[in-house]
């Protein structure tokens, strides 16, 4: 719980501080849009381990960044379920990820 909020202040701080940063405002949506878009993918395949794949690409996308990548794994396991509910009744991943306020 503790890292879903270190990552969510991290995000949100960054978007504050940097608001006319449109690369780093784009990563957060596109990192978000992504993994949203594989969740999407996932469950139209019938994908057995794609809670396991997303945090893969949590390390793929924002390990380079540091804690980002914690964050974002803990973030997965702390709103998967919502995520998925979201998905099921037609959110787009590029709504989803206006809601969490990524993009």
């Amino acid at each position: 719980m503790f890292r879903v909020i270190i990552f969510s202040s991290l995000l949100l701080a960054a978007s504050a501080v940097l608001p006319n940063d449109l690369q780093t405002r784009k990563l957060f949506c596109d990192a978000c849009e992504r993994i949203v878009g594989d969740i999407e993918e996932g469950v139209e395949s019938h994908e057995p381990n794609i809670l396991k794949h997303c945090e893969n690409l949590c390390d793929d996308i924002l390990g380079p960044l540091g804690d980002l990548a914690q964050g974002c794994k803990d973030w997965i396991d702390k709103d998967f379920a919502e995520i998925m509910d979201k998905l099921e009744n037609d959110w787009t991943p590029e709504r989803i990820c206006k809601d969490y306020h990524l993009c």
